[in-house]
């Protein structure tokens, strides 16, 4: 098996989930009580600061992380990152220009340049690449594990 993580030198990154997959997550599979416990030991783990930009000053989300096999249209569960909110946002671009008022995206955006340190044109070169990565990945089904779980 081939899984691969996204190839970036980016230390924020857009991370595309197929449309199969989409809104399926631990927080939604696992009893409250085991999710809170995990997604707590997440924020402990990494000192209630983002793994990223490394802030406290905003709500922290237990993001989770996937290795993709596009061949065997396989998404593994590969673990969680402490992120703040705007980090967790831009993970979830494409999600996040749906739901966001134009102001509110400008500000992932303006997030994403300086923690990447590079520009607006970057920015959208990244997004592009990332939206027809979605797109290669939209008609088709991907199964989902966790460990040996299959989920979906």
């Amino acid at each position: 098996m081939v899984l691969e993580k996204l190839k970036s030198s980016l230390h924020l990154a857009i991370q595309p989930l197929p449309n199969s997959t989409w809104g399926l997550s631990l927080s939604q599979k696992l009893p409250k009580e085991e999710w809170d416990f995990i997604r707590r030991e997440c924020y402990k783990i990494a000192n209630y600061r983002c793994e990223i930009c490394h802030s406290s000053n905003s709500g922290l989300n237990a993001h989770e992380l996937w290795l993709f096999d596009d061949k065997k249209l396989l998404q593994v569960f590969n673990g969680l990152e402490c992120c703040c909110t705007l980090c967790h946002d831009v993970h979830h671009f494409g999600r996040s220009s749906f739901v966001y008022n134009l102001p509110q995206i400008e500000t992932l955006i303006r997030h994403w340049c300086r923690i990447n340190k590079l520009t607006f044109r970057s920015f959208q070169k990244h997004r592009d690449e990332m939206f027809a990565l979605s797109i290669r990945r939209a008609s088709k089904h991907y199964t989902v594990m966790i460990g040996k779980r299959i989920l979906l």
